[in-house]
């Protein structure tokens, strides 16, 4: 028969011998799993590099109030190596009434821009019916897809003017002059007893 403290003794180095083993089998992986580790880490490397680095700066314009229109617009510019062919932005519009959102499609002028040339885009809304405005797509016709674009401040919409106070001074009508004597009705030259 054991001894207590040597029965303690015994199961305290089972046990940690069982740990040290389960550990080290959690910490190897298989080769197929480290391998698709390494590919989805090389795809999200290369996916943050494209995000890094975009085909086309947006410069989005502050929307320019002419009552009762708003004019949305903005500057495009292909800071990317290939030519862009019939360029396209697609703008979401949302309602003032119940939030819904619609899509237009605006052509860029000029409609082909070579690497580090710029185009505009530009739409008239009713201002009363639209609350906001967003870029949200750009296509190409020399390309497959979407276009990867950054969008970055654009022209701020000036200070509104208020109307030019203008003050006008009314002139005080000057009471009317009496005749001598007039000024009072009792005089000494024409005396009325008082009751």
């Amino acid at each position: 028969m054991l001894n207590p403290f040597k029965r303690f003794a015994c199961s305290y180095v089972l046990c940690f011998a069982l740990t040290l083993l389960f550990v080290s089998c959690q910490s190897s992986t298989p080769s197929g799993q480290s391998k698709q580790k390494s590919n989805a880490n090389e795809q999200s490397q290369a996916s943050s590099k494209s995000a890094e680095s975009p085909d086309v700066q947006v410069y989005v314009d502050d929307a320019m109030l002419k009552k009762p229109y708003a004019i949305i617009g903005g500057t495009v510019q292909n800071v990317g190596a290939q030519k862009l062919e019939n360029l396209t932005a697609e703008i979401e519009l949302k309602r003032r009434a119940d939030d819904s959102t619609e899509m237009k499609e605006i052509k860029v002028e000029p409609k082909d821009l070579g690497p580090g040339e710029q185009g505009r885009y530009s739409l008239k809304i009713l201002s009363d019916e639209w609350s906001s405005s967003k870029i949200v797509r750009l296509r190409s016709n020399s390309r497959d897809g979407d276009i990867a674009f950054k969008t970055l401040p654009g022209a701020r919409r000036p200070p509104e003017r208020l109307p030019d106070r203008v003050t006008h001074i009314v002139p005080e009508p000057r009471p009317k002059t009496r005749g001598k004597g007039e000024d009072f009705i009792n005089t000494p030259d024409h005396p009325i007893p008082v009751p």
